[in-house]
């Protein structure tokens, strides 16, 4: 008896099988082959954060005044630095460096 492996995607568990074609398989048989030659873009993965919906958007809003008033006082490109004093965390602008 063959271990079963686990968290496999569906096509790695289809690998090497092939089917006999019949009536009943053979209608969808020129479906495949069309789907076979469009090409799917997998979606970026997305990183999680670790704060509520409501939250990010207000994070991202502040983050984008304080980059504009940077932009503003011609203080260049900017990059952010993020540390953790004490319980806080602390986001500030940053020059870049060319």
């Amino acid at each position: 008896m063959a271990k079963i492996r686990k968290n496999l995607s569906d096509e790695d568990m289809l690998k090497g099988f092939s089917e006999e074609l019949s009536f009943e398989n053979g209608i969808y048989s020129e479906e495949k082959t069309a789907k076979s030659k469009i090409k799917v873009k997998a979606a970026p993965v997305k990183k999680e954060l670790l704060l509520p919906e409501d939250a990010q958007e207000r994070l991202n809003r502040f983050l984008l005044e304080i980059s504009m008033e940077w932009l503003k006082n011609k203080n260049g490109d900017c990059t952010w630095k993020v540390l953790k004093e004490g319980g806080q965390i602390v986001i500030k602008p940053v020059a870049k460096n060319k």
